[in-house]
């Protein structure tokens, strides 16, 4: 059962609204298309692992994926969280390409990348140790269960180095190996450590602690609310100069249409100028007069709000999903 879906980390999508809406030649953009190629290809590991989880039987386990909880003021994340009632298993993905080999004395990862070169890079081993280790603290000692800890390698044609320590060997593998994996630590535990409703507490726990990563995007990405274009993309010449005609938003340049190109400039501004929008924002952004135009075009968005009249103020509320 998935207790938590695996969402697009916030960063990708400010970084793909920066895209959108700052100049071509804007002096951050090489940077932003570095770490832009970085978080997706450690995305799309994730995911690669998501399509193995479902093999296993639902019933037997909460998944939680990208956890992120605090412990002693410090949060830490979870790629990916399996609870049952017998064990607990936390996974951390790397979707790394080349040859990988660990060296179990210094405790480091010597990556060869598919160009030759090789580097020393931090150990994945260690680091969900780590995790493990907070996750112990953070869920106390009143819950007496195994805790286990796997390394999940996205990328089907990475080499493993079988020359890496027997500890690397029971605990790195390629995601179609998870099933299995999986099955074989079930194996080693037959007791049911918690009650049904032990169960049922710790998930809703867990997920009602979920703290999602809050960033201050001008300040990660260096830029100011004036590098920021204004209007409406056309979704077909992408220029910024859509007009609202009858309901309807037109490019005056390749003449396309639509009804809903307002949506992505809204959630552009909520992601790149601050977290809540008003009114008198939304029109000065989309470049609109009405008043009565742009309450509209905000509450056909489904957004929450707080305050009436001039006073409201519209937000992602914390149950919905920025897409």
């Amino acid at each position: 059962m998935i207790s938590l879906t695996r969402s697009i980390p916030i960063q990708i999508l400010i970084i793909e609204a920066l895209f959108r809406r700052l100049s071509p030649n804007h002096r951050m953009l090489p940077k932003l298309r570095e770490e832009y190629n970085k978080r997706k290809k450690g995305l799309a590991g994730e995911n690669k692992i998501d399509y193995y989880l479902e093999f296993l039987p639902p019933n037997q386990f909460h998944i939680f994926h990208g956890l992120r909880l605090i412990c002693d003021n410090r949060p830490f994340q979870i790629d990916t969280l399996l609870i049952s009632r017998k064990f607990i298993l936390l996974i951390e993905v790397k979707n790394i390409s080349g040859k990988l080999y660990f060296d179990e004395v210094y405790k480091q990862l010597i990556w060869t990348n598919d160009d030759g070169d090789e580097q020393v890079i931090q150990d994945p081993l260690e680091q969900v140790k780590r995790q493990s280790r907070q996750f112990v603290k953070w869920i106390g000692s009143h819950h007496n269960i195994p805790i286990e800890h796997l390394v999940v390698i996205g990328n089907p044609r990475t080499y493993i180095d079988p020359k890496s320590g027997p500890v690397y060997r029971n605990h790195i593998l390629h995601a179609h190996a998870l099933e299995e994996k999986v099955q074989e630590i079930s194996s080693n535990y037959q007791t049911d450590l918690l009650s049904h409703k032990a169960f049922k507490q710790l998930t809703t726990q867990i997920l009602n602690s979920h703290n999602p990563l809050a960033i201050d995007p001008q300040k990660t990405y260096q830029y100011s609310s004036s590098d920021i274009i204004k209007g409406i993309q056309c979704p077909k010449c992408e220029k910024f100069e859509m007009k609202r005609v009858q309901q309807k938003w037109a490019c005056p340049h390749c003449k396309a249409a639509s009804r809903n190109a307002h949506k992505q400039a809204i959630l552009d501004y909520l992601l790149l100028i601050k977290p809540s929008i008003t009114n008198r924002e939304c029109r000065d952004f989309l470049k609109i007069s009405s008043a009565s135009t742009a309450h509209h075009l905000l509450m056909s968005m489904g957004l929450s709000f707080t305050g009436s009249n001039k006073s409201r103020k519209y937000f992602i509320g914390k149950d919905k999903v920025v897409d």
